[in-house]
């Protein structure tokens, strides 16, 4: 009995090793954990709709949806294709932005959004958090044609993280001692993404990392003695953030020159006439 050609075809061996590490399972390995993304982000909008709504407000409502968050973010950013990942030492960097944000998110959304308004902030909430993910996954690979997009939405999420626990600070009038210590820790681990791609030596980023900390905490400190308060007060820390770690992360990449620091100054005349003419107009 003859046996049929299309039979006899033999599959190619995998030429990259097992199923595993082979270019094949790279290529379902990504999809697979980047379409948990969605997922996750309609989880974060729904606990985050379901800790706005209680009152008076849960807290453990919120710190099990951040922890939820973390849980899949490493999930998502262990799935790509070219992760090497060992331990959770190696997936934090990319997890202080979702973690942090989604706590701001709650905090600042349970102060401030009341009413129907509570519906579209925790939409667009929701919108953040999974582009956020999308960049973490897309950042793991610095040669991916979108890892500058990404990079952009990252920074971009971190300076709002960065506000909403600023402005909460104050809304919440946490006594000077404990908000300068929060507000230090918070601003070293979002420095940490923002460092993460401008310095290889994860130890150096930590310790630029922890000066921005440690500016941002005595900023909170000066504050105490200047009739700042509220937004203006918000604003006024994010623009030391801003310039900051903006600085040093063009220093590390020898990208800083005379235009980059005249943009930096633009930026920070700009929001500094912002504080002044609203304390003014106050």
């Amino acid at each position: 009995m003859a046996t049929s050609p299309l039979l006899e075809r033999k599959l190619p061996p995998f030429e990259n090793g097992p199923l595993d590490d082979g270019p094949l399972a790279s290529r379902i390995r990504g999809p697979a954990r980047t379409g948990l993304i969605p997922l996750l982000a309609v989880l974060f909008a729904v606990g985050l709709a379901l800790f706005v709504s209680v009152n008076p407000p849960r807290p453990w409502v919120l710190l099990t949806l951040t922890a939820l968050v973390g849980l899949g973010a490493d999930g998502i950013v262990r799935g790509h294709p070219r992760g090497q990942f060992a331990s959770i030492a190696d997936t934090a960097p990319h997890l202080f932005v979702p973690v942090l944000f989604c706590l701001s998110a709650g905090l600042v959304l349970e102060d401030v959004v009341l009413g129907y308004w509570a519906i579209p902030a925790v939409i667009g909430a929701g919108a953040l958090m999974a582009c956020a993910l999308y960049a973490e996954h897309i950042s793991v690979d610095v040669e991916d044609p979108s890892f500058p997009a990404a990079r952009f939405v990252l920074n971009l999420v971190t300076y709002l993280a960065a506000f909403g626990f600023y402005s909460v600070v104050y809304g919440f009038d946490v006594a000077l001692m404990p908000a300068a210590v929060s507000l230090g820790l918070v601003s070293t681990l979002l420095a940490v993404e923002v460092f993460r791609d401008a310095e290889a030596d994860p130890i150096r980023a930590l310790v630029f990392a922890s000066v921005i900390g440690l500016i941002a905490g005595e900023a909170r400190w000066v504050l105490y003695f200047i009739p700042l308060d509220g937004f203006l007060a918000a604003v006024f820390l994010l623009l030391v953030f801003y310039l900051t770690t903006g600085v040093i992360s063009h220093y590390l990449t020898d990208h800083l020159n005379v235009p980059v620091l005249l943009e930096f100054a633009l930026v920070t005349a700009a929001g500094l006439t912002i504080v002044i003419g609203g304390r003014i107009l106050d």
